[in-house]
């Protein structure tokens, strides 16, 4: 299942809510749906609060209801499937709740993590790339502000200040429940899904912070962080241990990876990061493979993203995004760099 946060074009950004793609390029309106099916199959004359409750817009309070809301969802698509012309199925308020794909609009599938987790230098030809010769004892993770999340096509700003942009493309696991301590043996179970999130850097803030012996700007500035563009089930994923990871600039290829290649595997970075509780809805992001602009020998000057550029992002059976680079000048900056 590919579930996924949506509003349709014509309507404004904060009548977000969840939906979940079909074959044919379709989006389901999950609450709409849900609504209808309790209504007509189950005769519950309180269908549109039921449906409103245990299918929130927000995906960490979905998550956070776990068993009803995963139920509800089942049972409506199945339901949906089974309607002789879905397509022209009405809601409750006489509205469609299938709309084709190309009239909505994406919106990051968990806009507020608890906690966004990365892991860094994960990928043992990027941390070459990257010069790194220190040992690899534990993962090298810290926390990205959940301030620089975006969706999977709106505009990456790139400070003035800024002249070293660089762009890594990242695996993303959803935490699917409250969790502590899990073994690599029980990973998989407390995942939700898998999506696609970017970790951004201004590498030049960045080597101007790790000076002082931290990093943090470099990485959180808003928009810092796009993620889409939706979360995929890890029943339609397979092997996440086994999925192309690309990047292209202006069409020119940059990174073309695969998970296969992460040092610490996703059963040992939840069994390393659950030392601290995960909650439903946190996110972990798996590092990068190879091919990054700092990592371009002997110059990486011409690599690092301009405004104008666009940036496109895939992994294999989770889907693409595309952002466009734009300057984000502010004459009353509370800092001078």
């Amino acid at each position: 299942m590919k579930l996924l946060r949506f509003n349709l074009n014509h309507e404004p950004r904060s009548m977000s809510r969840h939906g979940v793609l079909l074959d044919g390029d379709r989006v389901v309106d999950l609450r709409k749906a849900a609504a209808r099916y309790l209504a007509g199959e189950k005769g519950d004359i309180q269908a549109g609060e039921i449906a409103a409750l245990r299918l929130p817009s927000d995906m960490v309070e979905l998550l956070q209801i776990g068993a009803p809301s995963r139920e509800l969802i089942s049972e409506t698509l199945a339901w949906v499937d089974g309607l002789a012309d879905a397509d022209s199925a009405t809601a409750l308020d006489g509205s469609k709740f299938i709309a084709p794909f190309s009239d909505c609009s994406l919106h990051a599938p968990v806009r507020r993590p608890g906690k966004a987790i990365a892991v860094g230098r994960n990928y043992s030809e990027h941390r070459a790339e990257m010069g790194n010769q220190l040992p690899t004892v534990v993962p090298a993770s810290w926390i990205k502000a959940t301030s620089s999340i975006i969706g999977p096509v709106r505009k990456i700003a790139k400070p003035d200040f800024v002249k070293q942009l660089d762009y890594e493309t990242e695996l993303a696991i959803v935490i699917g429940k409250t969790c502590k301590n899990v073994p690599e043996s029980r990973a998989y179970d407390v995942i939700a899904g898998y999506t696609i999130m970017l970790d951004i850097t201004a590498r030049d803030i960045v080597r101007i912070e790790k000076r002082e012996g931290h990093q943090l700007l470099g990485k959180m500035f808003d928009s810092f962080a796009p993620q889409g563009p939706w979360m995929v089930t890890p029943d339609e994923i397979g092997d996440p241990m086994n999925l192309a990871i690309r990047a292209h600039v202006n069409g020119e290829i940059r990174q073309d990876g695969n998970t296969s290649q992460m040092i610490f595997p996703i059963p040992k970075l939840i069994a390393y990061l659950s030392q601290m509780t995960l909650d439903a809805g946190d996110i972990i992001l798996t590092g990068t493979p190879s091919g990054v602009a700092m990592g371009r020998k002997p110059d990486p000057e011409p690599f690092f993203m301009q405004p104008g550029d666009v940036l496109e992002t895939e992994i294999e059976g989770i889907g693409k995004m595309r952002h466009e680079i734009v300057e984000e000048t502010n004459p009353e900056r509370s800092w001078q760099w």
